[in-house]
């Protein structure tokens, strides 16, 4: 009685959720359909902008425009990348140099970095190989450099670092800004897609957008984790990814 009592179960439970799973898959399936419609206009809008600067008409405007088009393409390919991080069977893992990466994008912030007036520190420990995939990983790293100095307290300081773990077996990157207001906050939703310190859409604060619940995607799509602290008024994330063989 007890196992035809569970087989009765495990059919009902899957045909219960099945709705549900494909939800699931057509969500994914018109954010990545969607993101590349987008892209189109976005592309026009570019080029007519770019067109305009040529014929003399480099306003404050028009720059204004190619800032808001580059956040919405960088918008658009996380929110891509995030639909197909999720999907099984879409990663294929290699061994890959994770200091190189690292240290091609700390060079790449750090204009970024001083056009903030922001002190910027990075120690990479040199040659360390972890199982991921190249460009995913690249962005992983960018998501934390871009949220470090977004986020960064005026005049404060960025720190990266990126070393073997006490064992020997772990790659620890760890990216640092000063968060003064920081302390005592909880952090356990700093990973939610969106997520807001104060839900009134009325807030003047900024949310966290999908660029934090993308890393943690990435981390999980690499068997790694990642977590968030405050110490010494500076808010930490770090990255453990296990080092590859």
């Amino acid at each position: 009685a007890l196992i035809v009592f569970a087989l009765i179960l495990i059919l009902v439970s899957k045909k219960a959720i099945g709705p549900i799973i494909t939800t699931y898959h057509k969500q994914r399936e018109f954010i990545t359909n969607a993101g590349h419609e987008l892209k189109t206009p976005l592309a026009i809008i570019s080029a007519n902008t770019e067109m305009e600067e040529m014929l003399g008409n480099d306003s404050e405007w028009n720059k204004s425009t190619k800032e808001q088009v580059d956040r919405l393409t960088r918008l658009i390919n996380r929110l891509i990348a995030l639909a197909r991080t999720g999907e099984t069977g879409e990663v294929v893992l290699n061994k890959v140099n994770f200091s190189k990466i690292v240290k091609k994008n700390v060079t790449s912030f750090k204009s970024v970095m001083q056009k903030n007036d922001l002190k910027y520190n990075a120690m990479i420990m040199p040659d360390l190989y972890v199982k991921a995939e190249r460009n995913i990983l690249s962005e992983l790293t960018n998501i934390l450099l871009d949220n470090a100095r977004k986020y960064c307290d005026r005049d404060g300081e960025v720190r990266v670092s990126l070393t073997k773990g006490k064992l020997g077996t772990n790659a620890i990157l760890r990216v640092a800004n000063t968060y003064k207001e920081g302390k005592g906050k909880d952090y356990s939703h700093f990973f939610e897609r969106f997520y807001r310190e104060d839900e009134s859409h009325n807030s003047k604060k900024s949310g966290f957008g999908i660029g934090l619940a993308m890393a943690q995607e990435i981390v999980q799509t690499f068997h790694g984790k990642i977590h968030v602290n405050h110490k010494d008024d500076m808010i930490v994330f770090t990255v453990i990814l296990r080092l590859a063989k």
